[in-house]
């Protein structure tokens, strides 16, 4: 919220200091806010500020003149010599090259030594050999705002009211004078910060309000203004336009007759004015307006501008004429659904194709508005415009909301809107438009009536009742809910009254507090009434107290232990975690060079996204983790570790029913979303979760909890102890998913991953997300299924293609891991098979053999391991009693007198002896079985 003080000047006085300027040798002395009486009180009743800007600072030395005489330069045609009156003994001479400058024109002068908006320094100079003390200035090149058919091309006519000026005879009393104080331009804006629940602080009326309560409080001296209502001095008042819309349907102004037709069940009234003077704005209106970031447009779009910062109340005028009929004297609006495709042209001048969930106004051919977002072009307010017709009407918040972000045009009004305005001041505020309309015409204008609108059964769809909310306050309330007395009862009743709340039936041990109807969405009990008088007294002054409370945390989603549990395990492998928003882009599948965008499951496309680009529920983690590896190392952090655990989604349930049919239809890819063929992987929808307490999950969309995990750039950095750095490798991943699995209870099973389904065997698995990653880096993670001794993928890991990254811009090694979460869980509480161990002391001495063979290069670790533990199960159960301790793998050899696609792997062995001491026939055995499995499995030659 950008609040003015000069307007919230208009509501009160606020506490002003004087300030001094020496201006060419001159004392000036002038007031401004006295900010530490206004800006600490906001902030300890809950507003903070953001920032202050004030308006007119660092050109103080721009000031009021008057141009004497004006004559041609004997050097330049287009110049002329300007003698200038600054309120000293002698004119300023001043070189001008604009049109309007002429004797006795009031100006705005800068000074020598004055630096402009757009960073101009001024300094005395010679143009074309003639001296030049200053500069005679435009609105522009002060950093004001141009009307061109008002302004003009030319310097600043002060004099002029339209222009933001005063009269002469105002103006020749302050010449010297700084010209942002003398035209009241000078200002001090406040950016506020509000919750949510305040809509009331969301314009000046409100923040005067709260401004005043804090005064009240301390005692600082100030008045209430009245000036801010004209509707006061008016003889239409907010009951006369009430009673009016209650009784009319239908009405007509001069010649022309008025109804409006509403289908939507929005509340709405329509007043309509006659003999209408559209004309700039004067000074006092277009000055503040444009203070607070607003286009002065001409009197009548001011109004409305006016009374939505003043007083939270939105309305736009049509130009009645220009509203199509099929005859022209009886006019008639539609408060609707737009149609299909609908086209809709706006105040900005760009055509929108609208949705048939927007809601609209519109005559009998076209759209003339955007409901609570956005006025049509078509019956704009211009100059020729002699008959309005004002709506007033009360949008759904969430109606506005989806709206105002469907076409991404956020206004003040649909702004409002959205948080809530304050209904029973809107007949108020219909009162106030006309007042003002008569304050700012030369000629009176006529009103010519209120209608409500009406559906199709002519019934009136118009609110006129507003319920007052009653709390019966108790003065035990204040200790039972701070738990101590701060202020006696007497000042918490003061405190609410001054902050709009009336008190009725007041004794000593209670009162009843109505709510007023700006505080009516928020205010609903005792706790919210004490929670206002204490914020006002001071927060601070509640007494800390130790909470001392014994508790069992039940967790609302039963899977959050696990989540807990998981990331605790990969922080303490030296990951961060990322959170982050559960959208992703179109053209991710394309990045990661997937097959389809249903790849990994048909993605939930968004109605109504609050990013633009990403229109889709994500069905994997990586792309953002990718998108955030990239922003470190634009950062310079050329290296990391981040993990991300939370719900992907799926537009399929359980059982593969589609949830949205019309899932994405206005997008290009919706046959293809609707084509998914996907996978029996991980990312296939009967692997994960319908969130829901209902007694079946069919119809539930599939919410898949993932853990992903990235790491890039180097493992250990180039330093004293390492002549180079070590980059991370596959290697290392898969040591850290083991961990991650282990933690779950969960044996992890690798295999290696391919692309092409028609390449698919025993050892080569097909998986969705295999060509994202480098061909001879990537393997699959499975489990062992207790049932059926299948295995099941859980989840990947491996180095990114390099294409890949290039799409994500990683100009560094990146290894990657997804495992689907839900997986590990349902595993977790699948009922197990245990076999029971023996626990005893080592009686016998451990056997150690090391083994050295020539293996193809394809052949894993892992299953040189496995071969080598299930050969040697029969023999240590039987003949030879052991348990098989380990298998090492001590080194790995490449290179001369290797063949190229060979490898020299050599293990040890270690056995413990349950039974006797082995014997040398016992170990020859044991080294003959290993020899041979590994021989006849992989075609292994025993070196040495």
């Amino acid at each position: 919220m950008l609040a003015s003080l000069k307007f919230i000047e208009r509501f009160i006085t606020l506490p002003k200091v004087k300030q001094n300027y020496k201006i060419n040798g001159k004392e000036i002395e002038t007031q401004t806010y006295d900010l530490p009486k206004i800006t600490p009180y906001l902030t300890k009743q809950g507003f903070e500020i953001d920032s202050i800007i004030k308006k007119g600072e660092g050109l103080e030395t721009v000031v009021v003149g008057k141009i004497e005489k004006a004559e041609p330069h004997p050097n330049a045609n287009k110049l002329q010599i300007c003698q200038v009156n600054i309120g000293d003994k002698e004119n300023k001479q001043i070189v001008c090259g604009a049109k309007n400058a002429r004797e006795g024109l009031y100006v705005a002068v800068a000074l020598p030594s004055t630096i402009l908006p757009n960073n101009l320094e001024i300094k005395s100079s010679k143009i074309r050999e003639v001296e030049s003390n200053g500069m005679l200035c435009s609105r522009e090149e002060l950093g004001l705002p141009i009307i061109k058919e008002v302004d003009g091309d030319g310097i600043w006519e002060i004099s002029e009211d339209q222009q933001g000026g005063k009269p002469q005879d105002y103006l020749n009393k302050y010449l010297g004078f700084p010209i942002f104080e003398v035209l009241e331009i000078s200002d001090t804006l406040l950016e506020i910060s509000v919750t949510p629940n305040r809509p009331d602080m969301l314009f000046h009326a409100g923040v005067a309000r709260e401004i005043a309560a804090a005064f009240d409080n301390l005692n600082i001296p100030y008045t209430k203004n009245t000036f801010d209502k004209y509707s006061l001095k008016s003889l239409i008042k907010s009951e006369t336009i009430k009673n009016d819309a209650i009784k009319n349907t239908e009405l007509k102004c001069g010649q022309i007759s008025f109804s409006a037709e509403n289908t939507i069940e929005t509340p709405a009234f329509f007043m309509l004015v006659d003999s209408v003077q559209v004309k700039p704005s004067p000074a006092w209106l277009r000055n503040l307006l444009e203070n607070l970031g607003q286009n002065s447009i001409n009197n009548i779009v001011d109004i409305s501008n006016y009374l939505l910062l003043g007083f939270g109340q939105p309305s736009h005028a049509f130009d009645l004429e220009k509203l199509l009929s099929k005859n022209q004297n009886e006019k008639k609006i539609y408060l609707r659904q737009a149609h299909e495709n609908e086209k809709f042209t706006g105040l900005d001048g760009k055509e929108r194709t609208l949705d048939p969930s927007d809601q609209v106004i519109s005559d009998v051919e076209r759209i003339q508005g955007l409901l609570g977002v956005l006025g049509g072009e078509f019956s704009k307010v211009t100059k020729d415009t002699k008959k309005i017709v004002i709506e007033f009407a009360n949008p759904h918040p969430v109606a506005v909301r989806r709206s105002s972000r469907r076409h991404a045009r956020q206004t003040e009004a649909s702004f409002m809107f959205e948080k809530g305005i304050d209904a029973a001041e809107r007949f108020f505020a219909a009162a106030e438009y006309f007042a003002l309309m008569e304050n700012l015409q030369n000629i009176k204008p006529v009103y010519c009536g209120t209608v409500h609108s009406y559906d199709k059964t002519k019934k009136p769809q118009i609110r006129t009742e507003f319920p007052i909310k009653k709390i019966n306050f108790l003065s035990t309330s204040q200790e039972k809910i701070l738990g101590t007395n701060i202020i006696s009862f007497e000042k918490q009743l003061k405190i609410l009254a001054s902050l709009g709340f009336e008190l009725e039936n007041i004794t000593n041990t209670s009162a009843t507090i109505s709510v007023p109807t700006w505080r009516s969405l928020d205010i609903d009990g005792q706790a919210d009434l004490v929670e206002e008088f204490i914020r006002i007294e001071g927060i601070d002054l509640v007494p800390p107290a130790p909470m001392v409370t014994f508790t069992n945390v039940n967790y609302d989603d039963k899977q959050f232990k696990y989540f807990e549990k998981i990331s605790s395990r990969c922080a303490s492998l030296g990951y961060n975690e990322v959170i982050s928003l559960h959208f992703m882009r179109s053209d991710e599948y394309k990045k990661l060079k997937l097959e389809s965008i249903n790849a990994l499951g048909e993605p939930v496309a968004l109605l109504n996204p609050i990013i633009g680009d990403e229109p889709f529920l994500h069905t994997t983690l990586i792309p953002d983790l990718l998108r955030k590896v990239a922003k470190n190392l634009s950062y310079g952090n050329n290296s990391g570790q981040l993990f991300h655990i939370c719900r992907t989604y799926q537009n399929r349930d359980i059982e593969g029913n589609r949830i949205f049919e019309n899932n994405n239809l206005d997008q290009s890819i919706a046959t293809e979303l609707k084509n998914a063929n996907i996978s029996l992987s991980e990312y296939h929808f009967a692997q994960g979760f319908s969130y829901t307490k209902e007694k079946t999950q069919k119809g539930r969309p599939v919410e898949t909890p993932r853990l992903a995990g990235v790491v890039f750039g180097n493992k250990v950095e180039k330093n004293w102890q390492n002549t180079s750095a070590i980059k991370w490798s596959l290697h290392d991943i898969l040591a850290h998913v083991s961990s991650l699995l282990n933690c779950m209870d969960c044996e992890p099973f690798i295999f290696k991953i391919i692309d092409d389904k028609n390449k698919e065997s025993e050892d080569l698995k097909f998986h969705p997300f295999a060509a994202a990653l480098h061909p001879g880096r990537r393997v699959g993670i499975f489990l062992k299924s207790q049932q059926s001794n299948e295995f099941i993928s859980v989840g990947w890991c491996g180095e990114l293609h390099p294409q890949t990254m290039r799409n994500y811009e990683i100009d560094v090694p990146c290894v990657a891991f997804e495992i689907n979460v839900s997986l590990l869980i349902k595993q977790l509480n699948t009922p197990k098979s245990f076999i029971k161990h023996s626990i005893l002391t080592q009686k016998f001495p451990t056997i150690s053999r090391d083994f050295a063979f020539l293996i193809s290069e394809s052949i894993t670790a892992k299953e040189i391991q496995d071969k080598v533990k299930s050969s040697l199960e029969n023999l240590l159960a039987k003949e030879t009693p052991a348990i098989f301790q380990e298998l090492n793998i001590f080194d790995i050899y490449r290179g001369k007198g290797v063949p190229e696609d060979k490898k020299s792997i050599a293990f040890n062995i270690l056995l413990i002896p349950t039974e006797r001491t082995f014997t040398d026939k016992d170990i020859q055995k044991i080294s003959n079985t290993v020899i041979q499995v590994l021989s006849k499995e992989f075609n292994a030659e025993l070196r040495g």
